[in-house]
């Protein structure tokens, strides 16, 4: 982190502790979240982490995060949130590990980021602690004008457990933590229009992880389109059309309803840099009901990878090299080209949600299962407890792929038991 970032990193530090204290209530809002995390990971004496010398074991983890907004004269406003993250566990040695065995596959999002604002206080054996800022961005508004520049966060794309249009920082499908989406360093630009229509259009620099520097090749521009059709505006569309990692990528969207129920289709085409066109495409619906006195929200989405491969028996080793740069970039979490997801919300009590996900590989049969209760203790206190487990056998995706031919050594969706507290204050 050099001196400047140093300094950046300070004064923000100093704003969000000191500015609660302070008697002037118009310099802006202050709140804070303290997340404590618990994670029991099992792991087969086959598995990758084994060969790299981690076995079974459990990681804490402590994230506090501290968060400021407010308004700077007529239109300008500010935002920012700073986060202080610990862990302890052999899950942070392995970590650095994979990065050793393969920093294609394994690469940190932070390298890529434009702004250097973090601060590594410890990164040996099993024990990690940073500081880093996940929102710092300056933005005007008008009636009809929004423009923001500095690390935030933007989602584009309708997806709901797979993100094949949002091309900043999209949340893997079993993402247990979704309430901030990690900031990514940006300058957007959106114009209303008076129907509801907008344009939205933004330019994301990203530095090269090998050489620090920031390059075109890693960075991404795009210009997107929400719209609607019909006589009472009934349908949604959007179009997108970007240049990512030196890929252009466009995309179309439509959403409506249909007998109560919400749905959305999308079709991405990427032309690759080196030559090739990959198309992924979704279809999702989700519908709300009671019965018997519950609260239920389902869902179900139909995910085709157009850069998966197909069948069985596929191994680390032999992915398509376009294939393991999405995953390596955190664009695409997955390997084969067909998955259908399940997801339910029930509101058990009040109080208490239960939330199970299966994501079936269509391609080779495997599964991976997960179930999350949310319990609310108080207004500012939360419980959470999470278990999930792969299903299927060896050579398949979530039963474990082998990382070559032969090796004997398999990768699969990590099988944990997951506690957390979260405190808001």
């Amino acid at each position: 982190m050099s001196a400047f970032h140093r300094g950046l990193l300070a004064a923000l530090i100093g704003a969000l502790l000191w500015q609660p204290l302070a008697s002037a209530g118009d310099l802006g809002n202050f709140k804070g979240e303290l997340k404590l995390q618990g994670l029991y990971q099992e792991t087969p004496s086959d598995s990758l982490s084994e060969a790299l010398g981690v076995g079974s074991h459990w990681d804490s983890t402590q994230n506090l995060r501290l968060m400021g907004d407010g308004q700077m004269g007529t239109g300008w406003s500010w935002d920012a949130a700073l986060v202080l993250d610990l862990q302890q566990g052999e899950g942070v040695a392995l970590e650095r590990r994979l990065y050793g065995y393969d920093p294609a596959l394994y690469t940190p999002s932070e390298r890529r980021d434009w702004w250097d604002l973090q601060h590594v206080f410890t990164d040996t054996g099993d024990r990690y602690a940073a500081l880093y800022i996940d929102r710092l961005n300056l933005a005007y508004s008008d009636e009809h004008a929004v423009l923001r520049l500095g690390r935030q966060a933007l989602t584009w794309g309708g997806g709901l457990v797979f993100h094949p249009m949002d091309l900043f920082n999209p949340f893997p499908p079993n993402a247990l933590d979704t309430e901030y989406k990690p900031g990514a360093d940006m300058l957007y630009g959106q114009w209303l229009f008076d129907n509801g229509s907008d344009l939205q259009g933004v330019v994301a620099p990203r530095r090269d992880p090998l050489t620090g520097e920031v390059a075109a090749d890693q960075s991404a521009a795009g210009l997107k389109w929400h719209g609607f059709l019909g006589q009472e505006q009934q349908y949604g569309y959007q179009l997108m059309l970007a240049r990512n990692y030196d890929d252009d990528v466009a995309g179309i969207a439509l959403s409506g309803s249909l007998g109560g129920a919400t749905w959305t289709a999308e079709a991405v085409p990427t032309r690759l840099s080196g030559g090739g066109l990959r198309t992924s495409w979704l279809a999702n619906i989700q519908y709300a009901w009671t019965w018997l006195g519950k609260s239920y929200n389902g869902y179900a989405e139909y995910f085709r990878n157009g850069f998966g491969v197909g069948g069985s028996g596929n191994t680390l080793a032999e992915l398509p090299v376009p294939l393991v740069e999405q995953i390596a970039r955190g664009e695409l979490f997955t390997v084969s080209r067909d998955y259908l997801a399940l997801g339910l919300t029930l509101e058990w009590t009040p109080l208490l949600d239960i939330e199970p996900l299966l994501i079936s590989n269509v391609n080779d049969g495997s599964a991976l299962v997960q179930v999350q209760a949310v319990r609310s203790l108080s207004e500012n206190l939360k419980l959470r407890l999470a278990a999930q487990s792969g299903i299927g056998p060896r050579g398949t995706e979530y039963g474990g792929l082998e990382t070559s031919a032969g090796s004997g050594i398999y990768v699969a969706p990590g099988r944990y038991l997951y506690a957390r507290i979260d405190w808001y204050f």
